[in-house]
């Protein structure tokens, strides 16, 4: 998703995108797919995302 496009969401559009992504399903393999890419980049400024996105990861997995 690029920059633009999540600036024009409203609190409500995220809140129904997390909510249909969570009742799908896919919110762990999205986060996965997004945490794998981080950590491929190798990037010293992603080091704290990459920690936070592994807690989500972890929180979406129970």
């Amino acid at each position: 998703m690029n920059t633009k496009t999540k600036n024009n969401l409203t609190d409500e559009d995220k809140e129904l995108l997390i909510d249909a992504l969570l009742s799908q399903g896919y919110a762990y393999e999205v986060v996965d797919s997004e945490l794998k890419d981080l950590e491929y980049e190798l990037k010293p400024e992603y080091e704290s995302k990459v920690r936070k996105l592994n807690g989500l990861l972890r929180k979406l997995h129970n």
